[in-house]
């Protein structure tokens, strides 16, 4: 049990303490400007006062716009944003912190002059990285990334100074409820994942490295594939699921065909490994049969039995633009091509032509994990009978670590 009866030095010891405290600090600036010969300036500076707000604003028309995060100053100090092209007063760095704590750095050039009283609009720049945002002084074109939902905080840090000035925070409301786990893209040179939390991991290329283009609808960034080359990332635990999962992609296949010619089957995207014997060991895996769509995996409770989940109806056309998303929430698979749920069969085995019985239907799914690398535009096969090489555009390819929902895929689709 502790006294509680007040010692009536502890003041004067208290007092004593904060008096030798400041005798040091004061004795250190006398040392440094002994030292230096002079005073350094930022030391002896107050940080600069911003008063500013954010918020968010829609931008497009009808029922469902899209909304971006905005930040407006509006009175204070003389002060530029650091990157900008031109400003007078304090230099600032604005960053953003998101809902789920990262913190990224904005791109600023196409800031200018004083900024008091003008509306600057914050967003991500394009799906391929979510850590890559933009604020700039006219609002975007629709058709931009969505914010995930929660408290964005927009922070000022005093660049003379290194000192956090301010945040000022905002509830987007209107949003994702997740991120994906990893973003893939091939970069024209080479491939990268990038990973919610900002960090990145190199893939590689098989044959030319596909290039990259930004014209797709809503600006997403995409690779073209030729029918020789493919993207590979090795494996790592944002790659691997054995649970819930979702698998998102955008793709624009050359040409479709008849489901029964193997001459028509193209792997999209897959964590797969075809052995010389025929043997398929799938995480999971993506395929183009001629106009229909396949998504394979292995079952984690039985390593050696492979599932097939085939699309009864026709999925694709040629040069068109498909947004395909398969979820696995509690056991259970959905396969939506731009955000409608699609009719499915089973099978039990590698040949999507045949219906091997006997299979449940639905099976049961269970993600069997595997160190096998991911593979984009071909499968991983032992010969170039199986390869299977896609051709024509491969995007937006996400992969969540959870089961997402019709809504949450419906909001994400390209409006434009």
């Amino acid at each position: 049990m502790k006294n509680s009866t007040a010692d009536p030095k502890g003041l004067s010891d208290t007092a004593s303490t904060i008096l030798v405290i400041i005798l040091v600090l004061a004795l250190a600036v006398v040392v440094y400007v002994l030292v230096s010969g002079t005073a350094d300036p930022k030391y002896m500076k107050k940080t600069v006062y911003v008063a500013g707000e954010a918020g968010i604003t829609p931008i497009g028309q009808g029922s469902s716009p899209d909304y971006v995060l905005t930040f407006l100053p509006k009175s204070g100090d003389p002060f530029y944003l650091t990157g900008q092209k031109q400003g007078i007063g304090t230099p600032v760095t604005l960053m953003l912190e998101s809902p789920e704590g990262r913190n990224i750095s904005l791109d600023t050039s196409s800031i200018s002059g004083k900024l008091y009283g003008k509306t600057l609009y914050i967003y991500q720049k394009n799906q391929a990285s979510a850590c890559d945002f933009v604020i700039t002084e006219t609002p975007p074109k629709t058709g931009f990334p969505i914010m995930t939902k929660g408290i964005w905080n927009v922070k000022m840090i005093d660049d003379d100074v290194h000192v956090l000035v301010n945040t000022y925070p905002t509830d987007v409301k209107m949003g994702s409820t997740s991120l994906p786990v990893t973003y893939l893209v091939g970069t024209g040179s080479g491939a990268v994942s990038n990973r919610a939390d900002c960090s990145q991991a190199a893939g590689s290329c098989g044959g030319i490295c596909p290039l990259t283009y930004n014209t797709s609808p809503c600006n997403r960034t995409y690779s073209r594939f030729i029918g020789n080359n493919f993207l590979t990332f090795p494996n790592d635990p944002t790659l691997s699921y054995t649970g819930d999962m979702t698998l998102s992609v955008t793709i624009r296949p050359t040409t479709t065909g008849n489901a029964n010619d193997p001459n028509t089957w193209h792997q999209i995207v897959g964590k797969g490994q075809l052995d010389a014997a025929n043997n398929e060991i799938d995480n999971y895996q993506l395929f183009q049969i001629g106009d229909k769509l396949v998504f394979e995996w292995n079952d984690r409770n039985n390593p050696s039995v492979h599932y097939q989940a085939i699309t009864t109806d026709p999925q694709l056309t040629a040069n068109s633009w498909k947004d395909i998303s398969v979820s696995v929430s509690g056991g259970t698979l959905t396969l939506y091509n731009n955000g409608v749920p699609q009719n499915l069969v089973y099978s039990r085995g590698v040949d999507p032509r045949s219906i091997t019985p006997p299979v449940p239907n639905p099976p049961v799914v269970r993600l069997l994990d595997t160190p096998n690398p991911v593979t984009i535009g071909k499968q991983n096969g032992p010969g170039a009978s199986s390869y299977f090489y896609f051709n024509g555009d491969i995007g937006g390819i996400s992969l969540y670590n959870r089961g997402l929902s019709q809504a949450e895929i419906e909001s994400q689709l390209c409006k434009a």
